[in-house]
């Protein structure tokens, strides 16, 4: 029928079509995203717990230490008196270095040596008296001698001790009350050799015979 002069007349030519039409893709539905709920993020906290170590309490400062400067450092006799011979190399340095105006020489005695029976028992004695003087050390040195026989004996002895006082690193020992403390003028004969014969542990002028003794240093 298209060939007909009067349709074609109105259509035109017309051409078959060569090729099959793909038929058309169905449109591509869109996926929603769902959005899944954020997990609600952990804040961990992290506490710092700094410990801190307790400090120390501070050294209570001895009224020692602020002396004027001495000329003999007392643990340099220290050290001389421990390494060499008594007498006469020891005393000798002493009497050669000793600051009299830093320094005090005291004679200590025991208070009750009625009371004292055996002699090992007596230094024993002594070794703790020593013991509570621990605060004086740096400011101290002496010799207390047990003088004397089982049942009858005697605590003896002589100290070197810095400044011209006491100090409460001496007095606040618990023992103390139970010792006489006399000032001793070292620049006497006398007293001058019983020093000497204390810290040697032997002597004529000790008042008796000595059995045993103690260094504190």
């Amino acid at each position: 029928m298209i060939a007909q002069p009067a349709f074609k007349s109105v259509i035109g030519d017309f051409k078959f079509c060569e090729t099959r039409a793909a038929p058309a893709a169905p449109a591509k539905k869109e996926k929603k995203k769902v959005e899944q709920p954020k997990k609600a993020e952990k804040k961990v906290e992290k506490k710092v717990e700094e410990e801190e170590e307790p400090k120390p309490a501070p050294k209570p400062k001895s009224m020692l230490d602020s002396l004027p400067p001495t000329s003999m450092p007392l643990d340099s006799w220290k050290r001389f008196y421990s390494n060499n011979e008594t007498k006469p190399d020891a005393m000798e340095w002493l009497w050669k270095n000793f600051d009299a105006d830093g320094y005090s020489f005291w004679k200590v005695e025991y208070k009750y040596n009625d009371e004292l029976a055996m002699r090992f028992m007596t230094n024993n004695l002594i070794s703790g008296f020593f013991n509570r003087l621990e605060r004086a050390r740096k400011y101290a040195f002496g010799c207390l001698l047990t003088l004397g026989e089982d049942n009858d004996n005697q605590i003896w002895g002589y100290f070197i001790v810095r400044g011209k006082v006491i100090p409460e690193e001496v007095t606040d020992a618990a023992d103390f009350e139970s010792f006489e403390w006399t000032a001793a003028d070292h620049t006497d004969a006398k007293t001058k050799a019983e020093i000497e014969d204390c810290f040697a542990w032997e002597g004529p002028s000790l008042p008796r015979e000595c059995y045993d003794g103690k260094v504190y240093k």
